[in-house]
């Protein structure tokens, strides 16, 4: 019998969970106390979120009223671990003379600041943030600090993330609330649709719409551990990662004793309507046993989506393959992103970078910043982590958006909460560094709103990879280069810097852009 058990670690199965809830239109969630505590309620998406024990599980399934139930996948923050030196600081941007983004208010969004007082102790950080939340972690003091350099005016405001999508909505509307222009965060959720913009994409894009900010997001460090290709039967309904050209059919990755893992499976059926019946599993290469597996049935009222949380209890390391089997239905398109820990190595065979760009760094007003490779930042290639695009959307249209957007400094020179000097890297360094600069801009040009920041950003971003707009980098990087354009159409600024200006043969096609802007 189909089931979640397999989807939750081994050692959580006699814990509470947190699982989404969608209710059919017009039931009252007070229903929901009956079997559990409701944490959060989105009326309009008619989602809620509710802490339940795992033996109300079931009973809470089968509530009148009740269409789904879901358990919450925890949130990514997108931050790289890499011993690699960055060449990226922003304690050594040159601005306009007289520009520091004063006047600006910026959020950020990320898993917390628990360090924060350390860092504004040793002169990191000024005294005068606003804490909304102050969530849980440390990444989000660090992206301040990116912001607080780039951008040294302006006010800046910070509000954890939560750890469900309906308490990250709250954050965006808390910071909006506060009258920040500017929204930055690094975090994604691997439970939001990959073919569709979901709850949270709708959130962003409405904020964004109503209010005229700047919204900027991490593309995501996921290019090499996404997998998207239609289901190619071997034979016997198992999916093909190879599509018949490999004898390595599988996606394989090594987990070492004491490290998790989560692998999400989703295929290109409506979010609310799947009747396409697939399922995940993970086996032991070694052995050949199956060690996880989820499940869930797909009848025409339920979500493409599988995933599986495990946990290498054992002594050694697990080399461990991922496989999908087709349990009825039609061929669709799958697509599986891998989470792993630092330690976990996934291996390059049927992985696919591009299209690794989902959720709501995926919706077109949001600034979706790739990362520039820092450790080869004279050749201008993109750090291999960065997701990239396109992204394919099915629903409620066919649509293939152009993402990323922009890129930034992979890796960044950060003083720390000890003031001692470490270096941030992924696409959560790369994502502040733009938010910062864009900041800037807004503070040139306070008249302008966020749409058109986004324009003049793309414009000014320094070209590479193919000429002109590509999936990878995007418009072009965001980095010193643009302050040398900003310096030749300010207001009346010059650059305390006597250095000339990178942008050579661009620079009439840049002028022209920005005037038309301007």
């Amino acid at each position: 019998m189909k089931g979640i058990s397999s989807e939750i670690y081994r050692d959580e199965a006699k814990e509470n969970l947190t699982v989404y809830v969608r209710l059919f239109p017009g039931t009252d969630s007070g229903l929901l106390n009956s079997c559990g505590r409701v944490e959060e309620w989105d009326e309009d998406s008619g989602i809620a979120t509710v802490c339940v024990n795992p033996e109300s599980f079931e009973e809470l399934s089968t509530l009148n009223g009740v269409s789904s139930v879901q358990p919450v996948i925890s949130p990514v923050i997108r931050k790289v671990n890499l011993e690699k030196k960055a060449t990226f600081s922003s304690e050594e941007l040159w601005r306009p003379e007289g520009v520091t983004g004063a006047g600006i208010k910026i959020g950020i969004i990320s898993d917390g600041v628990e360090d924060i007082s350390e860092a504004i102790d040793s002169g990191v950080l000024p005294e005068d943030i606003h804490v909304l939340s102050p969530g849980n972690g440390t990444e989000g003091t660090v992206m301040l600090e990116i912001v607080h350099e780039t951008s040294p005016g302006a006010e800046l405001y910070f509000h954890g993330a939560g750890s469900n999508k309906l308490e990250f909505n709250k954050a965006v509307d808390a910071l909006v609330s506060e009258g920040c222009q500017v929204l930055c965060d690094d975090v994604g959720w691997p439970d939001e649709p990959f073919f569709e913009d979901g709850v949270v994409a709708a959130h962003v894009k409405e904020a964004i719409e109503n209010k005229g900010i700047l919204y900027v997001s991490a593309a995501g460090n996921d290019a090499g551990r996404h997998y998207q290709g239609m289901f190619f039967d071997n034979g016997s309904g198992w999916h093909d990662f190879s599509s018949g050209n490999s004898d390595f059919r599988n996606i394989y990755m090594d987990v070492p004793a004491g490290e998790k893992v989560t692998v999400v499976l989703q295929w290109n059926d409506p979010w609310n309507g799947s009747e396409n019946d697939y399922d995940l599993y993970l086996y032991d290469c070694c052995s050949g046993n199956e060690i996880a597996v989820s499940e869930k049935t797909q009848s025409g009222i339920d979500t493409p989506l599988e995933f599986i949380k495990y946990f290498n209890k054992e002594e050694d390391t697990k080399t461990l393959s991922i496989a999908v089997k087709k349990y009825c239905g039609e061929d669709r398109v799958l697509e599986v992103y891998i989470y792993p820990n630092s330690s976990v190595k996934v291996h390059p065979d049927n992985l696919v970078a591009e299209d690794s760009v989902f959720g709501h760094p995926a919706v077109s007003d949001v600034i979706c910043v790739g990362a520039v490779d820092t450790g080869n930042q004279e050749s201008g290639s993109i750090a291999p982590y960065s997701s990239r695009g396109p992204v394919s959307i099915y629903y409620p249209e066919p649509e293939l958006r152009n993402k990323t957007d922009l890129s930034g400094p992979g890796s960044v020179k950060v003083s720390g909460s000890t003031g001692t000097g470490s270096f941030f890297t992924g696409t959560s360094a790369s994502a502040p560094s733009v938010a910062g600069i864009g900041a800037l801009i807004w503070s040139m040009y306070p008249e302008k709103n966020g749409s058109e920041i986004h324009g003049i950003l793309c414009s000014s971003a320094e070209d590479l990879g193919e000429p002109g707009y590509d999936t990878t980098f995007g418009y072009g990087s965001v980095n010193e280069s643009i302050v040398f354009f900003l310096e030749r159409f300010s207001p009346g600024g010059g650059l305390s810097s006597e250095k000339d200006c990178p942008l050579k043969n661009s620079e009439l096609r840049l002028r022209n852009q920005m005037r038309s802007l301007c």
